[in-house]
């Protein structure tokens, strides 16, 4: 629903991760209004400015082109909002939210999470009392959970209603929105380009799942039944000379001169496997060399698990002592 917020001198902060948090508060009306004035194209519930007491605040972490907002607006206002490449879930807090669809209208309560702005998209909706949360995703992370092949057209949104498909859909949003949050919060996460790839990729893949919507993406092009052992060495060549990087399977299929069919298919074909599975065999390979080279007092099992791309460091442990035969805190200690 939120586009990111203009800045002010002294208003943001940026970590050594690169993370960027931004605050603004305000109960002055013109302070207020022209705030939202920049943000969107607000219109007061009367002619003329805000009435005197007009709160307003916003409180935004962002990493990785992911963006978590805490909005409030003021008790009475009505938004036209334009669409654009992003796409962005408000979970509402307090207060309520109407939104004008074409020729019907949609009501939502606290608790409720529905669609903010996207491609396309163009709606007014009337804000009463309202605070809620805002999570951003990146266009290029919603191109590559559609399928989308690097340098295609992104893929065109069509959505009939903001709300999600069912109740269970919107307790599945819920909890990646919580995970998302826990990810921007956390520095060293943060500070991961994989972590925070890998999060977008899957916050997009989540909302093309909750959100009844229709996809349309341009047809498959050629190579999508190739599974040539060729393909397999392009693509294993390319995964390992950029393991380090946030890569995705539509990388890869283009790496290969496929699609990203086709390089599912000769993963599996060839090699029992899918190319994200090799991808983090790859990357635990190089977190194990990586422990192998450190001491105990120059770095720590979770700092290089995010670097490699493991968000869950329990996880992290399980998957190293299954292929080495030891926890990683072990490798670490080795001299100890």
């Amino acid at each position: 629903m939120a586009e990111q917020p203009p800045q002010e001198p002294d208003s943001g902060t940026t970590s050594d991760s690169g993370r960027q948090r931004f605050q603004f508060a305000t109960t002055d009306p013109d302070e207020a209004q022209d705030f939202i004035d920049r943000m969107y194209r607000a219109q007061p519930p009367k002619a003329g400015r805000l009435a005197r007491v007009s709160p307003v605040s916003i409180s935004q972490v962002s990493a990785g082109g992911l963006s978590y907002v805490d909005f409030t607006m003021p008790p009475d206002l009505t938004l036209h909002l334009d669409g654009t490449d992003e796409v962005s879930v408000t979970t509402l807090i307090t207060g309520g939210t109407e939104a004008e669809l074409g020729k019907h209208t949609e009501r939502y309560v606290p608790g409720d999470a529905f669609l903010g702005s996207f491609p396309h998209g163009d709606y007014q909706v009337r804000c009463l009392d309202f605070r809620a949360t805002i999570l951003t995703v990146p266009a290029h992370a919603l191109a590559e959970a559609a399928g989308i092949l690097p340098g295609r057209p992104p893929p065109e949104l069509r959505f009939d209603t903001l709300r999600p498909v069912s109740p269970a859909a919107a307790a599945l949003w819920k909890r990646t929105a919580t995970y998302a949050h826990d990810m921007l919060e956390n520095e060293l996460a943060a500070a991961s380009p994989l972590i925070m790839g890998s999060a977008a990729r899957h916050l997009a893949a989540t909302i093309l799942e909750v959100f009844p919507g229709t996809v349309r993406t341009d047809p498959l092009g050629p190579g999508s039944r190739d599974a040539r052992p060729e393909t397999l060495r392009r693509a294993i060549a390319f995964i390992d000379d950029n393991a380090h990087t946030d890569i995705t399977v539509a990388d890869v299929a283009a790496a290969a001169f496929v699609t990203p069919r086709a390089v599912q298919l000769a993963f599996r074909r060839h090699l029992g496997t899918t190319p994200m599975a090799y991808l983090r065999r790859v990357r635990l390979d190089r977190a194990h060399h990586e422990l192998l080279a450190t001491d105990r007092g120059h770095g720590s099992v979770t700092a290089t698990a995010y670097r490699w791309g493991f968000s869950n460091p329990g996880r992290f442990a399980t998957g190293y002592r299954n292929a080495y035969g030891v926890l990683p805190s072990q490798t670490l200690d080795r001299d100890a």
